[in-house]
């Protein structure tokens, strides 16, 4: 066995992507807690026609984009691409001890539902190789984790993963043979109560700043695009790559909007603080409000039912959870500071809860 890297995690939540799942199983390997590193931050960022077909796209600068879903710790990454047929780099990062995310075509893993059905852009983690296979894990249902065929694995990671009308979101985004190394740097923020209250502020000043030039930000931002969305005319190709970027850039928000819920609800059990799962109730509202905002856009988008009227309503809903998550948030960042200015070092209180 070549660099076996151990035991691997499978981890993954419902409203998550392979972007999200990939990074936790990265993150448990090293010993870090993923609800802690990825739940952390909660924003809402587009820039127009800055996208691509991909399960895991999240706008972010190319090589940022570990430091992005982790605005709070020093997570970092960087996209690299592979000679032809040559595992050799994988090789040398399972050697240093570092899990490989590969970008890969569902259309040629054994082991996925789509294989020789759908063409469709995905993430996964190499943790060993022989000579004849490679050792990956998937955490995204149906999970797998096991051995896989050489050939198999280079027909994935060097797909062109052409358009595929079965699949017009995920398709048409050519795997490359890339892959991505995300490693933690230190030091590694103490997660106490004077950290959490400046998280909570953060994220709910980027939510209420104005958009930054050509990148739609916070709750103006987001009620621009849904307004350009309900602006488009049935029936155009602009309208059908609209909606293709609308199912595309919202899954990895939702699932980072769900994961800061978790992460809220956890932080109000282990300080006993009863505005954080208020807050994260509210939160929790608004992922769930993206479904009916997502659904509505994909329905247009492969069955032309484009029901503008219904995208609004559920565009109006979302802003107005959003709205009230946002309040319940500035409740709890009071509560969250009340606390820290009369209690012990987060230190000495470390062992009642999460690491």
């Amino acid at each position: 066995m070549t660099g076996h890297a151990g035991e691997i995690h499978l981890w993954t939540r419902d409203l998550g992507s392979c972007l999200h799942a990939t990074l936790a199983t990265v993150l448990l390997h090293g010993g870090y807690d993923p609800v802690t590193v990825l739940g952390a931050p909660w924003e809402f960022r587009r820039r127009p026609s800055a996208w691509s077909s991909e399960e895991y796209y999240f706008f972010a600068e190319p090589d940022s984009l570990a430091s992005r879903l982790a605005l709070f710790h020093p997570f970092e990454s960087t996209w690299h691409r592979s000679a032809d047929d040559d595992l050799d780099e994988l090789r040398g990062a399972l050697a240093e001890g570092v899990l490989p995310i590969v970008a890969v075509d569902n259309y040629f893993l054994p082991f996925r539902p789509a294989f020789h059905d759908v063409h469709a852009a995905h993430l996964l983690v190499v943790f060993g190789m022989t000579d004849a296979e490679v050792l990956v894990s998937d955490a995204q249902p149906p999970s797998f984790q096991g051995a896989i065929p050489v050939t198999d694995f280079l027909a994935s990671w060097e797909s062109l993963n052409p358009p595929d009308g079965a699949d017009v979101f995920f398709s048409a985004s050519p795997s490359a043979r890339r892959w991505l190394r995300a490693v933690m740097r230190e030091p590694v923020p103490e997660p106490d109560l004077d950290w959490l209250g400046y998280v909570i502020r953060s994220n709910l000043a980027r939510y209420r700043q104005a958009s930054d030039g050509d990148t739609q930000t916070g709750v103006v931002g987001l009620r621009d695009y849904l307004d350009d969305l309900c602006a488009l005319s049935p029936g155009t190709d602009a309208a059908a790559q609209a909606l293709s970027e609308l199912y595309a850039i919202t899954w990895n928000i939702q699932a980072q909007t769900g994961l800061h819920a978790e992460f809220l609800r956890r932080e109000g059990q282990r300080w006993g603080i009863a505005e954080l799962a208020e807050a994260a109730t509210g939160v929790d509202a608004v992922a769930h409000g993206w479904t009916g905002v997502r659904m509505t856009g994909a329905h247009a988008r492969v069955w032309g039912r484009h029901r503008l009227d219904e995208l609004r309503t559920h565009g109006t809903e979302l802003v107005r959870r959003l709205d009230i998550a946002l309040g319940r948030l500035d409740l709890a960042a009071d509560a969250v500071s009340d606390r820290a200015s009369r209690t012990e070092p987060a230190g000495q209180l470390k062992s009642e809860g999460q690491p």
